[in-house]
């Protein structure tokens, strides 16, 4: 698998910062014939790492402060198959940051059609690595991250921030009926 891990912008017109590029590993590819749901997410996690250290919160941050940051919650679309030989390409957003939260977003794409093929939302939580519990993010980092999120959102938002799952208006289910019937 080669990757080439940089941050620029993938296309004005989203905002999305290019966080992670990479080949599907053969070994990626499931009896299905494409690519396996979990290695989604090993995608997304690799281009979040990158996209944590160019905001400055990588491992430098965490050797210099003691404090980190930890996913608490993530949702993942899967919207296209991918399959065996493509490249993958992942654009990624911090969305917003208040005292102790950041809200990121990652949209994974095919780069031989240029389709979306997942997105993932997740919310971190910045904490002291001592206590083990959340801690304010430094002001200035702070300032530094919620400017970087505005000049990110004014050239727009990736569509589907903030999707839940959501079961057919049926739910909840109605119980299952035996019915006799007549001889």
């Amino acid at each position: 698998m080669s990757d080439n891990t940089q941050l620029r912008r993938s296309d004005m017109s989203v905002g999305g910062a290019r966080t992670f590029e990479c080949d599907v590993d053969a070994t990626w590819i499931d009896i299905n014939d494409h690519m396996n749901a979990q290695y989604y997410g090993i995608v997304v996690y690799r281009a979040h790492a990158a996209f944590t250290g160019v905001l400055g919160l990588g491992d430098e941050y965490v050797r210099k402060t003691r404090c980190g940051k930890v996913v608490v919650q993530t949702a993942m679309a899967y919207e296209r198959e991918v399959r065996r030989g493509a490249r993958l390409a992942v654009d990624s957003w911090l969305l917003g940051v208040d005292a102790k939260r950041l809200h990121f977003f990652h949209e994974v794409r095919n780069l031989g059609d240029q389709t979306r093929v997942a997105a993932s939302e997740q919310l971190d939580l910045h904490i002291d690595l001592e206590t083990r519990r959340t801690t304010p993010i430094p002001a200035d980092l702070r300032t530094r991250l919620q400017r970087f999120a505005a000049e990110q959102g004014a050239v727009g938002r990736p569509e589907g921030v903030g999707r839940t799952i959501i079961l057919p208006r049926t739910w909840p289910a109605e119980p299952m009926t035996t019915e006799k019937t007549a001889k």
